[in-house]
């Protein structure tokens, strides 16, 4: 009954009912051996089943609905005597109701019993067989009449409700299709705006590197080129010597240069205590700082790539803003560990006194350590000087290089 109109709803029942109080009316104009009071009842019963049973839900309560209501139907034959007419009519209507209300194969068994109870209660009245043959026959030909309707008629209520499944499945494709259309759109514009990120990321790593590198040993060319006249003037050897230096430190900037270029990936002499030591050899020579490191809390060398170039980058921009600013004469590296940190401390007898201005090389000095999940500092010494402190993450780094490796 869901989605009927009231319209349609009470039209289907009031056609048989219609059929039920005409058929009633004939019935009882005819003098007959049953008895009209209870002829009227039968038809009275019939007829609020029709009512009554379109609000029935379940199977087993409508079965047992019509199971009364034939045995009702076999009472009132056996007792109408030889006019049998109304019983065979309310037999007929029950099974094409059946055929309409019923489950198709619960309906077919219920016609079954029908038409068997019909054949017993008309060989018990000593009805012919051309009468039995032809009740059978009509009821056989009602049954699959009525139930082909049933049949025609799910089966477009089936097509119906597919077509408006289709429909909807339709506008959700549709929608759907234009959701996707907006993600691809979307997608695209994400993919422009990180690769454009990725190129400004690159851009400031390689001026980072070059800042780091190149600047470092561009400064150590001026310093000796600085001190070139008076060695001139002392010593022809130790000029000699220093132009070989400085030649030396050019030829690596040219090298730097085409490295950053290129991008040829890190270095991988910049790994572990030896690229330290190297740098602070080169800057002790170059520029006469003279520089110590302290390893006695280090209880471990071996360092991922991405802390050994921090290190190494960080130790090289701090050394280069020494020479150039700090005006110090000795500057100090110490390096140590625990379970899962890297710490490096770096100090100066310079000028420093509390006012620092933060350049393109402190910030990028701030950035490495960031990048790689450390933190910088920097504070004043006393009397004067300036103190840098690195910590590195080891575990996570540790951890992050063996899925790397995996």
């Amino acid at each position: 009954m869901n989605g009927q109109t009231p319209a349609r709803h009470y039209y289907k029942k009031l056609v048989p009912s219609l059929i039920l109080i005409l058929n009633c009316i004939q019935f009882l104009s005819h003098p007959a051996k049953a008895d009209p009071i209870l002829l009227a009842f039968v038809f009275a019963v019939y007829l609020a089943f029709i009512w009554i049973i379109p609000y029935v839900v379940s199977t087993a309560v409508s079965l047992s609905i019509f199971i009364g209501l034939w045995l009702l139907t076999d009472f009132f034959w056996a007792v109408s005597g030889q006019e049998q007419g109304a019983a065979y009519f309310l037999i007929v209507f029950l099974m094409i109701y059946a055929a309409f209300r019923l489950p198709s194969r619960l309906s077919l068994i219920f016609t079954a019993c029908l038409i068997g109870g019909n054949i017993l209660l008309l060989s018990s009245q000593g009805g012919s067989l051309n009468t039995i043959f032809s009740n059978i026959s009509i009821m056989i030909g009602l049954y699959v009449f009525f139930s082909s309707m049933r049949f025609r008629r799910e089966a477009r209520r089936e097509a119906e409700r597919n077509h408006a499944e289709l429909a909807k499945m339709h506008v959700q494709l549709e929608h759907a299709h234009k959701e996707l259309q907006k993600a691809h759109a979307e997608l695209q514009e994400a993919s422009v705006l990180s690769l454009r990120y990725a190129v400004l990321e690159e851009r400031t790593r390689i001026a980072r590197d070059i800042h780091d590198s190149i600047g470092h040993e561009l400064t150590s060319v001026i310093v000796q080129l600085q001190s070139l006249p008076y060695i001139l003037k002392s010593s022809k050897e130790d000029s000699e010597k220093v132009i070989q230096n400085v030649l030396s430190v050019a030829r690596e900037c040219l090298q730097e240069v085409r490295s950053v270029v290129h991008q040829m990936g890190r270095s991988e002499s910049m790994v572990g205590l030896t690229a330290l030591r190297g740098l602070i050899h080169q800057v002790e020579e170059r520029s006469g700082l003279h520089v110590s490191l302290d390893t006695a809390g280090l209880s471990e060398e071996s360092w991922p790539p991405n802390v050994s170039e921090t290190i190494y980058r960080i130790l090289q921009e701090a050394l280069t803003n020494i020479i150039r600013h700090a005006d110090a004469s000795h500057a100090a590296a110490v390096i140590s560990n625990d379970k899962s940190h890297l710490y490096v401390t770096i100090t100066d007898d310079g000028q420093f006194t509390g006012s620092l201005t933060y350049g393109f090389g402190l910030t990028g000095m701030k950035e490495r350590a960031e990048k790689a999940g450390g933190s910088l500092t920097f504070s004043a010494v006393q009397p004067s000087g300036l103190k840098i402190e690195l910590s590195l993450p080891l575990m996570t780094t540790h951890k992050e290089q063996k899925d790397e490796q995996k």
